[in-house]
């Protein structure tokens, strides 16, 4: 999933037991994502696409393929490595969803599917600007503290 200033981007699902690697996420994930939900998002062009440290993002194929697409991106050396805190739907979107998905009752794979698709309707674009704003401070944050945890984890 993704989240930007206008709308959340509809939740991908892996098959259970996949190994993501390059070639998964580039074929299964990044592709779709980028021609149905990317270029629809930014049809001008003015986004910076930016992923988070997982091997699958950071690996040289995922990053030539997405240079390929010519859009414009965070390369993992301009990110703060393995930062919880620092990416929007790490310190705003999982969380959220989690304590959503908490409240409610499902027994299946596909029921899980369905209610994430669900509360990812529900989520009010105020709340996803307030988290999107506050990002540059938070990565100044953990700027000052060399690249540490700035919120305490239960």
């Amino acid at each position: 999933m993704g989240i930007s200033a206008s709308v959340v981007t509809k939740p991908r699902f892996v098959q259970p037991g996949a190994k993501i690697n390059s070639e998964y996420y580039i074929q299964k994930i990044l592709k779709s994502f980028l021609n149905d939900d990317y270029c629809g998002l930014y049809p001008n062009g003015d986004a910076v696409f930016h992923e988070d440290s997982a091997p699958s993002h950071a690996s040289r194929v995922t990053q030539k393929f997405i240079t390929d697409q010519q859009v414009q991106f965070l390369r993992p050396e301009q990110w703060m490595p393995n930062s919880p805190d620092a990416a929007p739907c790490d310190y705003f979107l999982w969380g959220h969803l989690k304590n959503k998905l908490n409240k409610r009752r499902v027994s299946t794979l596909r029921g899980l599917q369905n209610a994430i698709r669900e509360e990812v309707k529900k989520i009010p674009q105020d709340i996803i600007l307030r988290a999107l704003k506050s990002w540059p401070k938070r990565c100044r944050q953990i700027y000052y503290a060399e690249g540490r945890h700035i919120e305490k984890h239960l």
